[in-house]
């Protein structure tokens, strides 16, 4: 995976291995007292409450904003959400580090080592702007423009990689770190899903916090696969 690659050369510390690096788009269902699934305060749980869930509130906004923009028109029934947050409050170490995160980009990787948690992605350069028109486009007609699809197309059809030259790696960048120190352990969790899904059952990455909350993510129909990412963050594997 060309990503590892990056991350390895780009974000590692020296001798700093990587246990295991899981992609995951940030669209994570809450299971938190006074919370609706989507992050958003229950009603009759007070001011307290809607105070306490401080960034899982933008969380639930984003969630639905991805579920608007990524929604075609097809079937609704997915496999399983990418992932779950749980905890006894919303202020919480699990639904913080998230929603840091979530706030920078919805789309990355989660990436354990034996000293760090952290969530990467992908630097993404904005659009260059469109050539106004009377430019070089006006300039050389049709025919320039045909060519230049013309070369595009031959491009395209070569290998995407010509031999012995260095594979080109995305910038990679950090959007949230997590000492291991407030991690307090991994396993595999089970979750039962709602009708919208394709499957009654999930299995999860637990990833479990200090003060008693979690953030579960690699979702798989597997227990046995999980259980192998559990072994890997413990060193086992």
């Amino acid at each position: 995976m060309i990503a590892v690659l990056a991350i390895r050369r780009q974000w590692c510390g020296p001798g700093e291995p990587i246990l295991w690096c899981a992609a995951s788009g940030l669209d994570y269902r809450y299971d938190v007292p006074g919370l609706d699934e989507s992050g958003n305060p229950l009603r009759g749980w007070g001011s307290r409450a809607v105070r306490g869930v401080g960034g899982a509130v933008g969380g639930g906004i984003l969630n639905v904003v991805d579920a608007v923009m990524d929604d075609d028109g097809g079937d609704d029934h997915k496999d399983y959400p990418p992932g779950f947050l749980s905890g006894p409050a919303a202020e919480c170490a699990a639904i913080a580090e998230y929603s840091r995160a979530a706030a920078v980009a919805r789309h990355g990787f989660w990436v354990l080592t034996p000293h760090r948690l952290a969530r990467l992605a992908p630097h993404v350069p904005a659009a260059e702007p469109e050539e106004p028109e009377g430019s070089w486009a006006r300039r050389f007609g049709k025919g320039a423009l045909k060519f230049a699809r013309d070369v595009g197309d031959i491009v395209a059809s070569k290998p995407e990689h010509e031999p012995g030259v260095p594979v080109p790696l995305p910038e990679i960048r950090e959007h949230a770190v997590i000492d291991r120190r407030l991690l307090a352990g991994f396993d595999a969790h089970q979750r039962k899903l709602g009708r919208e899904y394709t499957t009654s059952r999930a299995w999860y990455l637990r990833i479990r916090f200090t003060d008693g909350s979690a953030m579960e993510i690699s979702p798989h129909r597997d227990e046995e696969a999980v259980r192998r990412l559990v072994a890997m963050s413990e060193g086992r594997l």
